[in-house]
């Protein structure tokens, strides 16, 4: 885990050192763009394989995609949920205390505007998300009929990640992203509590639907996307069959937010964005997040999957044993 957060943060710092040093000038922003589009797509390509070739995917999917589908729908809206009304009572909590100027009056129209253009729009929202969407779809399927990528090694998706995050961090040089001010801003702590109240709200739900008590709920949905990771230590548990059901509704959480990036982005609704992400904002869907909400929220996205990332180890276990029915 140590290794992994280091050789991320390398990776980005690198990137970061790069542009500092003008190895890589301003001027060579096209390609920077052009070359994380194509990381992405490459990316998500790769995740599709590593999927399709799950061993008997098939068998699992009919048996568990219900229930793993409603546990990515649940702490997806969760987290979504809890960020849109946090964000309403701070606004609320503002107009209590200081009154609007005819600037702020002016944004707020311009918000309301953007914000129907969007909703007129969303039909163009959803062309690039579905592309993406349909980039994993080929690739899953692709390697579950056929043996084209027997060769196929989890040793590629993390370099693709590597060479995503040296090319996210010469953006942030280029766009003079301030990494220590928002490090120091109490939203980059807000916002992963945020996510997890919401994702175990969200996950609090599903024992009224499915024959699955609360404790082992709580302990899916305590793996904020991060699907490799909860499946195995659920099943190390001692319950193979619910760490099936945790790898893929973590699996289905991160296609969501793939998603809805996009669309929230759209609608100004950027933090959001990121938290619907979960731990996976830091990594696999940090690309999506620069790419659609800007590099300004690119420090962020990482703080709140850095932690995220470091609570899913302890939580998912102690709410697994907590025996809460």
């Amino acid at each position: 885990m140590i290794v992994y957060l280091g050789l991320l943060f390398a990776a980005l710092l690198l990137g970061a050192a790069a542009a500092g040093v003008k190895l890589i000038p301003q001027k060579a922003e096209k390609i920077i763009d052009l070359l994380l589009t194509i990381c992405l797509y490459a990316l998500l390509f790769s995740m599709g394989i590593k999927t399709g070739l799950i061993e008997n995917i098939g068998s699992k999917l009919s048996m568990i995609g219900l229930t793993a589908l409603a546990f990515a729908l649940l702490t997806a809206g969760g987290s979504l949920l809890i960020v849109l009304i946090s964000g309403y009572v701070y606004l609320l909590f503002r107009k209590s205390r200081f009154k609007a100027t005819k600037v702020q009056n002016r944004e707020r129209k311009n918000t309301a505007a953007n914000k129907k253009k969007s909703f007129i729009n969303i039909i163009s929202h959803l062309k690039e998300p579905a592309l993406l969407i349909s980039i994993v779809v080929v690739g899953a399927t692709a390697a579950a009929t056929t043996n084209l990528f027997s060769w196929f090694s989890d040793s590629i998706t993390e370099w693709l990640l590597y060479v995503l995050l040296f090319l996210v961090g010469v953006q942030m040089v280029h766009g003079k992203t301030d990494l220590l001010s928002v490090l120091k801003n109490p939203i980059s702590l807000a916002l992963p509590l945020l996510t997890i109240v919401g994702t175990l709200a969200g996950s609090s739900i599903i024992p009224l639907f499915f024959d699955i008590n609360l404790s082992e709920a709580l302990a899916v949905g305590a793996g904020f996307g991060w699907y490799s990771l909860s499946g195995v230590l659920i099943s190390d548990l001692g319950d193979p069959l619910l760490g099936s059901i945790a790898f893929l509704s973590n699996l289905f959480r991160e296609s969501t937010a793939f998603l809805l990036i996009p669309l929230l982005a759209g609608f100004g609704k950027q933090r959001a964005a990121i938290s619907v992400c979960g731990a996976t904002s830091m990594d696999v869907t940090l690309p999506m997040v620069e790419k659609f909400c800007g590099v300004d929220y690119v420090p962020l996205s990482l703080a709140h999957g850095i932690l995220l990332t470091l609570v899913v180890p302890f939580l998912v276990p102690v709410l697994y044993a907590s025996g809460i029915s």
